[in-house]
């Protein structure tokens, strides 16, 4: 039995819980997990008996290629068209729909067009699911992580007083595909001096200075697995200033690390990252969630924060990234991509977290 065919298993036993006779996917990347089609349109139905995947005719030939666990249908006239047309949607059933990805068009069509089936909105069905990974999922973000630590220690020598963020962003995608990935898992984040104290800076045309921090958070893609890495170096010169905010963080970083493990809770994980800083007079500058899930998406389930009781399951993969960030001076983030064990964690990066002076 393969991978995709466990699924369709482990997904019809969460609808049997749920007493729901069939689910009705639109999200295109659960579409991906659940089948392992990669193109960019297709909807998958799921019901006791039957799999159903529907795309258009761009995707015939690629469709039956690499859909095995589930019949193919090309539409021709829509989405709903067809599903009316295979009679998939039978009077009384109870159907399944991903209400944070179903548009409102969407939904009020298929009310109006299925009067008598009753439409159950579901929250991440397949997303908790697709949060455990298989050793093939596993294998693949090991290579994405391997790809973007090899395009760090290639991208260093290129760190120097001068260089420019676009510059250094579009060398890292570059690198990124000459290293064998997909490309990259998101817009690369490249931030120096006041920048860097903004978490999700863009790259600009600002050049590095002297005494900069630089936050590098970029990520290789590869079989469409995400990995997600930040690293900050100094430029030129590191003050005392400079050495005791980074190795805040960097305590941090381990303190997460250290804490991460099979049941317990992205609160309780989260709270090992942020307690560290807050003890040491940096709280309320750590402005963001301690880490979230990597897949098939870079930010998925499950989530590292301070409300989140749901505990770590085996097989996650998440990222633990705290960071303190100073308006007018600059920030630190430094991320990770860790394995949770049952008695632990493995940290797949191998990229120092030394202070690096470029």
């Amino acid at each position: 039995m393969t991978n995709f065919h466990k699924r369709l298993d482990k997904l019809r036993a969460q609808m049997g819980t749920l007493n729901l006779d069939c689910l009705y996917i639109t999200k295109i990347t659960n579409v991906k997990y659940m089948t392992g089609f990669t193109g960019s349109a297709g909807q998958f139905i799921l019901t006791e008996k039957e799999a159903i995947f529907l795309t258009d005719s761009r995707y015939t030939e690629q469709s039956q290629r690499q859909v095995k666990n589930a019949q193919v249908h090309i539409i021709e006239k829509g989405y709903v068209s067809l599903i009316q047309k295979l009679n998939v949607f039978k009077s009384g059933m109870k159907v399944g729909f991903e209400s944070i990805h179903t548009s409102v068009k969407l939904y009020n069509n298929i009310n109006k067009d299925f009067e008598k089936i009753k439409f159950i909105p579901t929250e991440e069905l397949v997303e908790n699911l697709a949060a455990v990974k298989d050793m093939d999922e596993i294998k693949s973000l090991k290579a994405a992580i391997e790809i973007t630590d090899t395009v760090f220690d290639e991208i260093l020598s290129e760190m120097k007083e001068g260089a420019i963020e676009k510059n250094i962003a579009a060398k890292i995608s570059y690198l990124f595909k000459l290293n064998g990935a997909d490309g990259d898992s998101f817009d690369t984040i490249i931030a120096s001096g006041i920048f860097s104290a903004l978490p999700h800076a863009s790259p600009s045309d600002k050049a590095f200075e002297k005494g900069d921090f630089v936050v590098m958070d970029f990520g290789a893609k590869f079989e469409g697995y995400h990995a997600d890495m930040t690293r900050t170096v100094v430029v030129g010169e590191a003050t005392d200033r400079h050495r005791e905010i980074y190795d805040i963080v960097l305590g941090s970083n381990l303190a997460g690390i250290s804490a991460a493990k099979a049941g317990v809770t992205g609160a309780f994980v989260d709270s090992a990252c942020r307690d560290y800083i807050d003890q040491r007079g940096y709280g309320d500058k750590f402005i963001h969630s301690t880490g979230h899930g990597i897949g098939l998406e870079v930010h998925t389930s499950p989530r590292l924060f301070k409300e989140n009781n749901t505990p770590l399951i085996e097989n996650n993969v998440v990222t633990i990234e705290p960071g303190i960030y100073i308006p007018d001076f600059g920030g630190v983030r430094i991320e990770d991509d860790i394995w949770i064990h049952s008695d632990g964690c493995t940290a797949l990066n191998r990229s120092t977290k030394e202070l690096i002076i470029v």
